[in-house]
């Protein structure tokens, strides 16, 4: 059995990233703003956010100017969702667009800053607390290396980052394409946010499209072949493989997890409990997932 996972959200729960890089990223966004219009501009960006929240499918992190994840998915993409609507609002509204002129006038573009911020809030976060994976996360990786299981992470964060924090929690791990027995193997730097320019393919839940031009993604999916695969933000995680599931026979039997959160938004579950049945949720954090293949992993063996 192999399990592809993603990182954040599924070995950690990231609210004090996500906390931090907004700090950050509001705190750069008034440090660049006269000083006298400084309240002015606070309560503008949290009007902004309240857009977002209201219109998740309009805002997001994009990618070649599409949604590539919804605005309210995680604690970090409602911070790319920020960015976005002062991109998508810098002709029609004057402090949009002073706010783009400030970030240019600083040698920056909207997505540097942005990167920048969550690279210096999770920085943040790591020197106040530690890198962020949980106990009972790091317990259930032991527990289905001991059982047998390849996992594989695969996330957008860096490798470097990846093998430092599983190092710290006591998983044992080694760098793609390196493989050992009991070891968790890492593929950071996946890009699973990434949209091809020339590629249109989208997933149809109901009303919901969701962007699957995610070719740096599909290279893993179609190299790894897994039997499993689990994520917490479905658009980036889950999309494409449920699209891979339906579309090519080869993965009809691939099993797809959804660890939800507080923060996972409550409309995009109710989309996929209606239109994508074949997606399996999981609460209690991948402490729950590995009892449920640790057993099948057992019950194999026993066949």
């Amino acid at each position: 059995m192999k399990l592809l996972t993603d990182f954040d959200g599924v070995w950690t729960y990231p609210e004090v990233e996500g906390l931090a890089q907004g700090e950050v990223l509001e705190g750069r966004l008034l440090e660049l703003t006269p000083e006298s219009e400084r309240p002015a501009v606070a309560r503008w960006l949290a009007s902004a956010r309240d857009e977002t929240r209201r219109q998740p499918t309009r805002y997001g992190w994009v990618s070649e100017g599409r949604i590539s994840a919804f605005a309210d998915e995680d604690p970090f993409i409602v911070h790319s969702a920020l960015l976005h609507y002062i991109g998508a609002h810098q002709q029609d509204d004057d402090t949009a667009r002073r706010l783009i002129e400030a970030v240019t006038a600083n040698g920056q573009s909207l997505d540097a800053l942005g990167g920048q911020s969550h690279a210096e809030g999770v920085r943040r976060a790591v020197e106040r607390r530690g890198p962020g994976i949980l106990p009972a996360a790091a317990e259930a990786g032991r527990k289905m290396l001991a059982a047998g299981i390849e996992v594989v992470a695969v996330s957008n964060s860096t490798t470097e980052k990846l093998r430092q924090w599983f190092e710290h929690a006591g998983v044992p791990c080694t760098e793609h394409p390196v493989r050992r027995e009991g070891a968790l193997r890492i593929r950071g730097s996946a890009r699973k946010f990434v949209l091809a320019p020339e590629v249109n393919r989208v997933l149809e839940l109901g009303a919901v499209r969701v962007d699957l031009a995610r070719l740096s993604y599909e290279h893993v999916l179609q190299d790894e072949r897994p039997t499993a695969i689990v994520g917490d933000v479905f658009s980036l995680d889950l999309a494409l493989p449920l699209a891979l599931k339906r579309d090519d026979s080869a993965w009809r039997e691939v099993r797809l997890f959804w660890i939800l959160h507080p923060y996972t938004p409550a409309w995009l579950e109710r989309v996929v409990t209606e239109h994508a049945p074949e997606i399996e949720p999981i609460r209690g954090g991948l402490g729950t997932l590995a009892g449920i293949l640790t057993g099948s992993a057992a019950n194999q063996g026993r066949s």
